[in-house]
């Protein structure tokens, strides 16, 4: 019974950037009539938008049990989504909401998509339904990626559903390029309005969804050619409105947001009306420097961002910057330095804490009244102690943060405002050196993926000497994506399609290790067990 005739209070977005705004007008409780509306279709489609927060803000499905991200400590949920243990069972909430929001989107596509008609729509026809045409596209590739052969439904459904079968993952996906490549020219090339969907968003995702299905036993001989050209619609023809920034900083600059790099993402804002659990990127990754250092530190978000400690970067993460006095990004993507804002202490202003770069083994501390280096002889130095895990034995509970995500507009622990960005055109780059790999065109794969070390250098020279690559594989783009990519989204799904998610897990996720259990089976997610008691005609996957 995961479906009902749909009654909603519709959500609406509050949208901050450069660009006009989508309509931030919330009606009342309305009933089924309204979505045979035009104002009611249009409604109905920014609560898609707003569906999308809970999707992409499920970061144990986004980050947990890959090369990049650990969990903080051993509770069920992180046994199961980081360490892959032997209870990951069918029971785990994480699955269940997820599955819920992704068919939320599918049903409220379909009732658009089922009602939305030109007479209804008149010259706006094409865009709303385009729109609608790629959420739900983006709903069916979670879900197929996430769970396998999973419920189809392409109409809006409004009896209750009791019995369901599982459709092949083929067919979804036949569906969803031909539901892309449908709607290429239905949008502008840049957004209308801050979040909105754009015809560079509809190449990007059909770009990568052509790319996944390229590793498929079901793949179509000409996938990974297909996506390279489809991704280069946005590299090449999109340079009007999209290209890299100069610096590597500037494209995670909050006061630089909605950029040129920025394809789609999703909104928040400082309106406490529309904001919802706020933007939650922005305190994943660091330490609570507060309740850790009050001597020297009290709450000041324009120092740093609010850190409640979610997830924690592998320590083996710092080492994939092989070059950190070179890579700029190693500096843009680690807060190092931290200077004592408290009036109180007699050093204010003095720097607090610093953490010297991975591979500095020079001692200089800088003046800092704490000095923490990479490691403690062999142990990690920066985690905290760990009963469980060997390698954190000597751990200090003192990190470097992730300030890519910095947000100084919030309150101290309150809801962030920044957007969330999806589509980065970074990602785009190695999306299409990725395809071009496996096209067997080394040239342009080294020259996308090289576009972005370039662009990441310190100076040419240090580009041409330490950073120019001259031959790929596909962990080499693994690694880079790590290295641009940090802290944003799909790092678990782009591990599994490129066949890559249990070597690199083994390899760098110490609790993987630890368990030692990790196997074929998890690359997908078990079918939330609510829904297997609800409905008939659903085996479970295998090993759950």
């Amino acid at each position: 019974m995961f479906f009902v005739s749909l009654f909603a209070i519709v959500i609406t977005l509050s949208f901050e950037g450069c660009k006009k705004f989508i309509d931030p007008e919330t009606p009342s409780i309305v009933t089924d009539k309204f979505y045979n509306t035009k104002e009611g279709q249009e409604k109905l489609l920014v609560d898609m938008y707003v569906q999308y927060r809970n999707v992409f803000n499920t970061g144990e499905l986004q980050y947990y049990g890959t090369d990049l991200y650990m969990a903080v400590t051993e509770s069920p949920v992180e046994k199961m989504f980081n360490g892959y243990d032997k209870t990951f069972n069918s029971t785990a909430p994480v699955v269940g909401g997820y599955w819920k929001s992704l068919y939320k989107i599918v049903q409220e596509a379909n009732t658009l998509l089922t009602r939305c008609t030109p007479e209804i729509a008149g010259s706006d026809y094409k865009k709303i339904t385009a729109q609608g045409r790629f959420l739900r596209v983006l709903a069916y590739y979670y879900l197929v990626e996430t769970f396998g052969p999973v419920p189809f439904y392409d109409k809006e459904q409004t009896e209750v559903i009791e019995k369901a079968t599982r459709t092949p993952e083929q067919e979804i996906y036949a569906f969803m390029i031909s539901e892309l490549a449908a709607i290429k020219g239905d949008l502008s090339l840049a957004s209308t309005e801050a979040g909105r969907l754009n015809a560079a968003a509809v190449s990007h995702l059909l770009g990568k969804v052509y790319l996944t299905r390229a590793y498929k036993t079901y793949a179509v001989s000409t996938d990974y050619a297909n996506a390279a050209a489809t991704l280069d619609e946005v590299i090449l023809q999109g340079k009007s409105a999209y290209n890299l920034s100069k610096d590597y900083k500037d494209a995670y600059d909050e006061t630089k947001q909605n950029n040129s790099e920025v394809i789609w993402a999703i909104q928040y804002g400082t309106d406490k009306n529309f904001n919802g659990s706020g933007n939650p990127q922005q305190a994943l990754f660091g330490f609570n420097i507060t309740a850790l250092e009050p001597g020297m530190f009290i709450r000041n978000q324009t120092d740093y961002s609010a850190m409640s400690r979610q997830y924690w970067v592998i320590p083996k993460v710092h080492e994939l910057f092989t070059n950190p006095e070179i890579d700029t990004r190693y500096d843009a993507t680690f807060k190092r330095e931290f200077y004592i804002n408290n009036p109180a202490n007699a050093n204010f202003g003095a720097l607090g804490i610093y953490f010297p770069r991975w591979n500095d083994q020079s001692g200089i501390s800088n003046g800092a009244q704490k000095y923490y280096p990479f490691k403690n002889g062999n142990n990690y130095n920066w985690y905290p102690q760990s009963t469980a895990l060997a390698i954190l034995n000597d751990g200090i509970d003192r990190m470097p943060m992730l300030q890519k995500f910095k947000d100084t507009k919030m309150e101290w622990n309150g809801a962030g405002t920044r957007e969330d960005v999806i589509f980065r055109l970074a990602d785009t780059y190695l999306l299409a050196a990725e395809a071009y790999l496996g096209a067997g065109n080394q040239t342009l794969a080294l020259e996308r993926v090289n576009a972005i070390r370039q662009r990441a250098a310190k100076d040419e020279a240090g580009y041409l000497q330490f950073m120019k690559l001259n031959a790929l594989n596909i962990n080499v783009i693994m690694d880079e994506r790590a290295r641009e990519l940090l802290g944003d989204h799909d790092r678990w799904f782009d591990l599994k399609r490129s066949h890559t998610l249990i070597e690199r897990a083994k390899a760098y996720n110490p609790f993987v290790q630890q368990y030692n259990n990790i196997n074929n089976n998890h690359l997908v997610r078990p079918i939330p067990q609510d829904e297997l008691n609800k409905l008939t005609g659903i085996a479970q996957n295998n090993g759950y």
